[in-house]
């Protein structure tokens, strides 16, 4: 029988198989632990193998499964305890209404997902795996946003909002400038710090190396213990990464004026 070529969904699938030493029985018992699924070994097979294409209906459930997996694996390569901030405080601390800041956030999540479709229509691997998380991995909103409601007290209604993680608060800042800007910076940095804080009180059932959210880098210095030993490391990241991300000399100033005005903040 002559073989399909594989779209690229079906492509990632076979490369999730392969990557974590699957059987096709063993795929489908992991896809299936969602109950609205029903996905049988030997269909995944003549899928992966190129002997059949699913269903849009089938083809959508592996999207999805994909999405879920390594969105997951990719949460966890950055960061063993992630820490969201609800969207109502970040709203405050930017100096903007909370419906003009879930515009924004809703604004950076279309971006991220147009991103990740123009990487699929040029064939590019848009999930990276934890052992290769690169600019491709970190294209998913929920790095960086997650959806979320509250209630009201006052009418019992439920209204959106967003968790926002560190990253989603640096993406937000990118888009500041001035005392305004930096102000922003200074306050998420700080709150920040104080949840980790929290977290570091509260003893652990078993010793665990953790990892930063923004921890990007090959090598891991010892966590800082004070105050300003943690506002240093951020700068020194901060500032590291300007150098590795800028393209152009004046792109690399600006990056720079940017991180020395908050070096102001921090020192007050």
């Amino acid at each position: 029988m002559k073989t399909k070529k594989l779209n690229n969904t079906i492509a990632e699938l076979k490369d999730y198989r392969e990557r974590n030493g699957l059987t096709y029985q063993e795929l489908a018992d992991r896809m299936n632990q969602d109950p609205s699924y029903n996905m049988d070994p030997s269909r995944l097979r003549l899928w992966i193998v190129g002997e059949s294409h699913p269903l849009d209906t089938s083809l959508k459930q592996v999207e999805l499964f994909l999405r879920r997996e390594y969105t997951n694996d990719i949460t966890n390569y950055f960061s063993k305890d992630v820490k969201y901030i609800d969207s109502r405080l970040v709203a405050q601390w930017a100096g903007k209404t909370h419906r003009h800041l879930m515009r924004d956030i809703r604004k950076h999540v279309d971006d991220l997902k147009k991103a990740q479709e123009q990487l699929k229509d040029r064939g590019a691997q848009t999930w990276a795996d934890p052992q290769s998380a690169g600019k491709y991995g970190i294209l998913d909103p929920d790095l960086y946003f997650i959806e979320s409601s509250f209630i009201d007290p006052q009418n019992k209604t439920k209204y959106p909002s967003f968790l926002v993680s560190r990253l989603g608060c640096e993406m937000i800042a990118n888009k500041m400038t001035g005392v305004k800007g930096t102000q922003f910076t200074a306050l998420y940095i700080n709150e920040f710090h104080r949840l980790r804080n929290e977290t570091e009180a509260i003893p652990a059932p078993q010793e665990a190396p953790k990892i930063e959210q923004e921890s990007l880098f090959d090598h891991e210095p010892q966590a800082p213990q004070t105050q300003e030993e943690r506002d240093l490391e951020y700068l020194k990241r901060r500032l590291l990464n300007d150098v590795l991300e800028s393209t152009t000399v004046l792109e690399l100033g600006k990056n720079i004026v940017k991180t020395l005005e908050l070096i102001t903040v921090l020192d007050k």
